[in-house]
């Protein structure tokens, strides 16, 4: 399933870059999350190219139909990897997540953002799918249905960042 979210800051384009490019800045998200668990595994950074990886575990955040039930339990911890990219030249990132609990997941975006009067938008386009045999495309729906119901409280938790820190 692709689909399209938005992140809006009344900010300059090298500031949102600054911070976006910041361990600090998934640092802070993620405590504001209240994620069980989160760790950065890995990142690097050479000026130009910047990539975080981090390990979050929760609980799951959408209702699992009955039969996704039988791969994972509703009270079931998730475990997933993910990966931001930037690339401080072009303005461009990709982000992935491998999800450790369900291989059958996959999910990532390729982001951009523009600057426009002072106003800067990232604009993340999606593509989530799911190889689970008749309930796939269901879940990959749900799991599209979740990331755009959570945009609106990721922009505000960057939002606050941002003002707060950058």
């Amino acid at each position: 399933m692709k689909f399209e979210t938005s992140l809006v800051w009344e900010a300059p384009l090298a500031r949102v870059l600054l911070m976006l490019t910041s361990p600090d800045y998934v640092v802070r998200k993620a405590e504001l999350a209240n994620h069980v668990s989160f760790a950065v595994i890995s990142q690097s950074d050479d000026g130009r190219y910047f990539s975080i990886t981090s390990r979050i575990t929760g609980k799951p955040s959408i209702k699992l139909p009955a039969i996704a039930q039988k791969f994972v339990k509703s009270d079931q911890l998730i475990e997933v990897d993910q990966t931001d990219r930037w690339d401080r030249e072009t303005a461009t990132g990709t982000l992935q997540v491998v999800n450790q609990s369900i291989k059958a997941v996959s999910i990532s975006a390729t982001m951009r953002l523009r600057e426009d009067a002072g106003v800067t938008t990232n604009t993340i386009s999606w593509e989530v799918t799911c190889d689970i045999p008749l309930i796939g495309g269901k879940l990959a729906a749900l799991l599209a249905e979740d990331i755009q119901q959570k945009a609106a409280v990721n922009a505000d938790v960057s939002r606050q960042i941002l003002t707060k820190y950058y």
